[in-house]
Order: C-alpha cells, then sequence, then structure tokens
C-alpha cells in the first residue's frame, strides 16, 4: 500500500517538474519571439493589397522595380524577398517586383474615340502615342480618331508606338465649286457671290466660235472644296481691244465709264469694285440722287472689270481690255 503511495506521489511530482519546465520554455519562447513576424506568401497579391497586409505585420513595403510577366497580372507581385515563411524582425524591409503584365498586348480599336480618351487607353495598355496628323474631314466629328497604326487587334509589344489621325471636323464655310462654265459672266459673278467667294482675275481669251463673255474656264474647278472668301479666277471669251488698237497702230490710254440713276424719288446706295491687276479695290460707294451720273476713268494697261452694285445688288458688270 505505501509502496502504491510513493510510486504515485513520484509519477505527480514528474508531472508537476514536467509541466514547469514546459511553461518556462514557452514563455521563453514567447519573450525570445516578441519582436518577429512570418513572412506571408505576397506573390500574385495586387501591390495595394500586399502593401496594407506588411503595414499591419509592422513591415516595410520596398520596391525593387518591374518586368513583364504572362502570369502575374500587371501591378501584381511577382517576386519577394526574404521568402514566404520565414522570420524576421518587425521593421524589416520586404522587397518586391511588380508584374507590368505580359509583354505582347492586343491593339486596342481606338477609332471613333475623342484623342484623349484613346491616349488613356494607351498609357492603360503600356503603349506609347506615336505620330498624331489632323486632317479635315466631313465626316468624323472634330477631334475623334479617323484610323490608327498599327491596326486594332494586331499583337504588339507594350511601348509600341501608336500613330494616329485625328478629325479636325469640317473646313470652316466649307463649299463645292459650282461649275461657271458657260455662262455670262455676270451669272457668273452673281453665283460667286451667292457661294460667298470673291471674284480673282479675269482674263480675257477670244474663240470666235463661241459667244461673247461667256466663261470659257475657271479655276478652282467646279466640283472642289473651297473656303469662304476663297478668291476664283475665270477666263472670259471676248475680243480684247488692245489687240484692235495694236492693229490700227493706236495708243490705247484708258477708258470711260458711266452710269446715271434713273429717275424717282428715293436715294440709291450705288457702289462701284473696279478689279484690275489681280486686286479689287471700291472706287465708288454712296448714297446717289436720283438722275445723277457718275464717270470714272479706267486704267488701260491691264484688263479690268468693273462691278455695279445698286443696293448690294450686281446690276452690271463691264469689261476692259
Amino acid at each position: 500500500m505505501i509502496r502504491s503511495i510513493v510510486k504515485i506521489a513520484g509519477i505527480f511530482i514528474g508531472f508537476l517538474i514536467i509541466a514547469g519546465i514546459s511553461a518556462y520554455l514557452t514563455v521563453s519562447f514567447v519573450i525570445k519571439n516578441e519582436g518577429t513576424v512570418v513572412v506571408p506568401n505576397l506573390v500574385g497579391e495586387d501591390i495595394v493589397s500586399a502593401l496594407e497586409l506588411l503595414t499591419n505585420l509592422g513591415l516595410n513595403t520596398k520596391v525593387k522595380g518591374n518586368q513583364y510577366s504572362s502570369k502575374i497580372p500587371k501591378n501584381s507581385i511577382v517576386y519577394q524577398e526574404p521568402e514566404p515563411g520565414d522570420i524576421i524582425k518587425k521593421g524589416r524591409d520586404i522587397r518586391v517586383i511588380i508584374s507590368k503584365g505580359t509583354r505582347i498586348v492586343a491593339m486596342p480599336n481606338l477609332t471613333g474615340l475623342s484623342l484623349q480618351s484613346a491616349l488613356l487607353i494607351l498609357e492603360k495598355n503600356g503603349l506609347a502615342e506615336g505620330i498624331i496628323s489632323k486632317p479635315y474631314s466631313r465626316i468624323i466629328n472634330k477631334d475623334a480618331i479617323i484610323s490608327q497604326f498599327p491596326a486594332p487587334g494586331s499583337e504588339v509589344e507594350r511601348g509600341t508606338k501608336t500613330d494616329l489621325l485625328v478629325s479636325m471636323g469640317k473646313r470652316r464655310a466649307e463649299s463645292v465649286m459650282p461649275d461657271l462654265t458657260g455662262k455670262y459672266l455676270e451669272e457668273a459673278v452673281l453665283d460667286i457671290e451667292k457661294n460667298k467667294l470673291e471674284i480673282g482675275t479675269i482674263n480675257p481669251v477670244y474663240q470666235k466660235d463661241k459667244p461673247a463673255n461667256i466663261i470659257l474656264d475657271q479655276n478652282p474647278p467646279s466640283g472642289y472644296y473651297v473656303l469662304k472668301h476663297q478668291r476664283v479666277d475665270l477666263r472670259v471669251n471676248r475680243k480684247t481691244m488692245r489687240h484692235a488698237a495694236d492693229h490700227n497702230n493706236e495708243l490705247f490710254r484708258g477708258a470711260l465709264f458711266t452710269y446715271k440713276l434713273p429717275a424717282g424719288y428715293l436715294r440709291q446706295q450705288i457702289r462701284l469694285e473696279l478689279r484690275t491687276f489681280g486686286m479689287s479695290c471700291i472706287i465708288y460707294d454712296e448714297l446717289m440722287e436720283p438722275e445723277r451720273e457718275i464717270w470714272v476713268i479706267i486704267p488701260g494697261s491691264s484688263a479690268s472689270v468693273v462691278f455695279l452694285y445698286k443696293n448690294d445688288m450686281l446690276v452690271e458688270t463691264k469689261i476692259y481690255d
């Protein structure tokens, strides 16, 4: 009986000794490892989540660089040091490399987008801005992408420069040049003014098989797109008086243009425009009394055309050559 009691007491005392040693070792381990932490696995984690996790563990994040990866998404961790599972002290640096995504990407379709949106998409895909050309377009809205190179869907490396053709929209006051050939000069001038164009040079060229004072040729040609106030040059079928003067050995010194306002009660706004030497000038612009007459000397050293406007309406055209 006594032996049994002694045996039980010995076992109990041994247990107490073992428990004490275990408790001591546990406390010592905790005290010893109080400032350490186990490094987590960051590979594949996006950089924002990784930064938050390491901050909560009392570790610092140090980005060593970035590299392309066909497996790890862009802006996620490709590599870390120290490795996952290592025990390190708090306050240590965890060095990471961030993924730039895959090196090869499909070229996005930018046509129809605004230039600003297209540039943002290029940047997002790791592509660069190339040559930007800006033509006018009657179809594509201003600042929209007309076309691009490389073409949409083609596989390119990140960093590839993309050339863009960007619309400037329609030309201001663009219109189609009317066909003036075969019309009389007065009709042609009215058409030019109606289309908000300006009269350029008027050159007489004689063709005996065609009526006098009709338009033989024009520049710009019919069908071309022209801008507001663009000059239109005309070739008019007319026999020059200068040739006749040379034939008769006479010196051509000029001509006289006269106009008399018809009888009436109201004054009329009369404007005379002279086109000579390829230039245009207003030689008379006043309110005229009824039955008043004006006389203007037209220079004879170059082909000239006088345009008479009554209340801003063209009423007479006369060529002096």
